[in-house]
């Protein structure tokens, strides 16, 4: 935790966090906002998949010494009644401010943004709770947060909580316009999604600020007789019979304005096995030696990078994966919108600062370990504190084989500070 610490403070977020315009507490004995939102998110770190769990720390006086707070970590009444605190509108004049600054620490010139969509399954009577698509527990309650990660940085930019009847495209338009907000869109080189926000209205929101967009197409009627009318199909790997064909063609879907880029791929069932996309009639013998798979899309590059570049959207879906298991995005939950939507979003911010710790100080780019990995490896150190002289100093409890991975990750964090410079090659 020294380790995320002295991150925390030279990336200059604490001093961000406390411009923002955060409720202050009503008594002279209240404890700082600041250091509730940092305790809350130390304790998501360190494993905190409920409010309950988060005040289990209250105790623990090394955290309170590494971070200098004046009183203990809040409990668990203190986190909730902060919460409760802040509404939907509150939360978009806090994160989207936040935001803007961290993107601005970094010096790159065009990011990929993949928006996507998920459910959380809930079990009560909670503010936004309501059945929806939910394959997990159908029938169940849910929220269906929207969100945008930054590929290159594997960070959030952008979180939404929302009602669990929403489709993925509900709320788009006002999303993007608070996204474009936080990355302007001269920063963006490409813009990914899911194929639920496959729709006219969602791509022509895109292709207003002259983005360059690759979104999966439905496989409805229209665009299965387009398929089918294609003669000229051609292997992936140009010379090499891989069984994976693309063909590439202009169609307008019906209530369109504009004709449209298709990429197709075509994948042969008998070369491949449990070949991915979808038969076209399946129920038909002669239809069924292929499975399908398109794309929209104005990227003018070649048919095969455009797939290519798609395929490495599937990241994100990583990225969700471990918000829910390592850093308990289904588990926060009271009983307004805005205050589960408050904590949602600071997870989110304390998802960044780790990433940024796997940027900066364990300097991963491929083979990006989870929070659960790197609990063990450098974050589950028993540590205890000695006072002598005036001074305190802190004892990390590690054996003398690993004491050069330690060392040599403080001095990797030595020479962390903004503009931080990450290498996309």
């Amino acid at each position: 935790m020294r380790l995320i610490y002295e991150l925390y403070i030279r990336s200059g977020l604490r001093e961000a966090i406390g411009r923002l315009p955060l409720v202050q507490p009503g008594s002279n004995r209240g404890i700082s906002p600041v250091e509730i939102i940092e305790g809350f998110m130390v304790s998501v770190i360190l494993g905190a998949r409920r409010l309950v769990h988060s005040g289990l720390l209250n105790q623990d006086e090394v955290i309170k010494e590494i971070f200098g707070w004046k009183k203990n970590m809040a409990s668990q009444s203190t986190f909730s009644r902060f919460f409760k605190k802040y509404d939907l509108e509150l939360n978009d004049k806090i994160f989207p401010a936040l935001q803007r600054w961290w993107f601005e620490q970094f010096k790159i010139d065009k990011l990929t943004v993949d928006i996507d969509s998920t459910i959380l399954t809930r079990y009560g009577n909670q503010e936004g709770v309501r059945p929806g698509y939910n394959p997990g527990k159908m029938g169940r309650g849910s929220h269906h947060p929207l969100l945008a990660f930054v590929a290159e940085l594997n960070m959030v930019a952008n979180a939404w909580m929302r009602t669990g009847d929403s489709a993925s495209s509900t709320d788009f338009d006002r999303f993007f316009d608070e996204l474009l907000g936080i990355l302007p869109s001269e920063r963006i080189g490409l813009i990914r999604a899911d194929s639920g926000f496959y729709g006219d209205n969602t791509l022509q929101r895109i292709e207003s600020h002259d983005l360059t967009y690759i979104i999966p197409a439905h496989l409805k009627a229209g665009l299965t007789y387009q398929i089918m009318q294609q003669r000229n199909w051609y292997p992936i790997v140009e010379g090499e019979d891989t069984g994976i064909e693309y063909c590439s063609f202009e169609w307008k879907s019906r209530g369109w304005k504009k004709t449209r880029r298709f990429v197709i791929i075509r994948r042969d069932k008998d070369k491949i096995e449990n070949a991915q996309g979808k038969s076209l009639f399946p129920k038909y013998d002669e239809y069924d030696s292929h499975t399908y798979a398109a794309f929209v899309t104005n990227s003018e590059l070649a048919a095969p990078l455009v797939w290519q570049l798609y395929n490495k959207r599937a990241d994100c879906e990583n990225r969700i994966k471990e918000l829910k298991q390592d850093y308990g995005i289904e588990g926060f939950c009271l009983k307004e919108m805005g205050a589960t939507e408050n904590a949602f979003r600071w997870i989110m911010v304390a998802h960044n600062l780790m990433s940024l710790f796997k940027l900066q100080v364990l300097k991963k780019k491929k083979k990006i370990p989870q929070l659960s990995t790197l609990t063990l490896q450098c974050i589950a150190i028993g540590s205890y504190l000695t006072k002598s002289a005036r001074k305190t100093t802190q004892k990390l409890s590690v054996v003398q084989k690993r004491r050069r991975y330690i060392d040599s990750l403080f001095k990797n964090l030595s020479g962390s500070s903004p503009p931080f410079l990450v290498s996309i090659a």
